[in-house]
């Protein structure tokens, strides 16, 4: 597995890709020209680490990523023109199958690491590709998140897509001199099939439902605005 396809995205006036990393694109992890990225405390904060990598360290995690059988990893380019600039990544971490082999789920994960492109709505529609792909190419029964309670932009950007709570780890972090609880989602395949096979004649409760129409949503635009390379 390790990093998925090309994925070529159109939202509004932005065009952006989920693709593949190479090694050489690790320096814009931590660039000090472009702000530091993954050195930056307002960028890492909530995801539990106090630490600041540098090159060699963005070099061993490529590295692992390459070798993992159980991941799928996309760096998120931003194109302007001619020109891609890496700005985050995404991915489903730990697929696999669960009881019994009956059920297909993953983690999933992101981060974009250039600040001046949060708010444009790429991570709400990188979460988008990321779930229809997961959902129609994988064949998921669910996706697994968490996220720190005062991360609200993370958490809106995933409910955008369907994500729902399951429940809270209280007191998960210690950021900026407070506890902070994190709060567990999944996302569930709706197509029948899969959700069928998640439900098993048990009725899915009221939230459910509702979440699985922003899921079918979600993945109806991703059909429309992603060219799969």
């Amino acid at each position: 597995m390790a990093f998925g396809p090309i994925m070529k995205v159109r939202t509004g006036e932005l065009s952006f890709e989920l693709a593949p990393l190479t090694r050489d694109s690790m320096c814009e992890f931590v660039n000090i020209d472009h702000g530091g990225g993954m050195q930056r405390h307002s960028v890492t904060k909530y995801l539990g680490r106090n630490l600041a990598p540098v090159l060699e360290d963005e070099y061993e995690w490529f590295d692992r990523v390459r070798a993992s059988k159980d991941d799928i990893v996309w760096g998120i380019w931003l194109v302007e023109d001619d020109e891609r600039t890496l700005i985050g990544n995404s991915s489903l971490n730990g697929i696999g199958d669960s009881h019994a082999g009956f059920i297909r789920q993953a983690t999933s994960g992101s981060l974009i690491f250039r600040p001046e492109h949060w708010g444009k709505g790429i991570a709400s529609s990188a979460h988008k590709v990321r779930t229809w792909y997961a959902f129609q190419h994988l064949g998921l029964h669910r996706v697994n998140s968490a996220v720190i309670q005062a991360n609200g932009g993370s958490a809106t950007a995933l409910s955008r897509s369907g994500y729902t709570f399951v429940y809270t780890e209280r007191n998960e972090s210690f950021v900026d001199g407070e506890l902070r609880h994190m709060d567990c989602l999944e996302c569930l395949n709706p197509l029948d099939l899969f959700w069928r096979q998640w439900w098993h004649g048990d009725r899915p409760p009221a939230s459910a439902r509702r979440a699985r129409q922003l899921t079918l949503q979600a993945m109806a635009w991703a059909s429309k605005n992603v060219e799969l390379a």
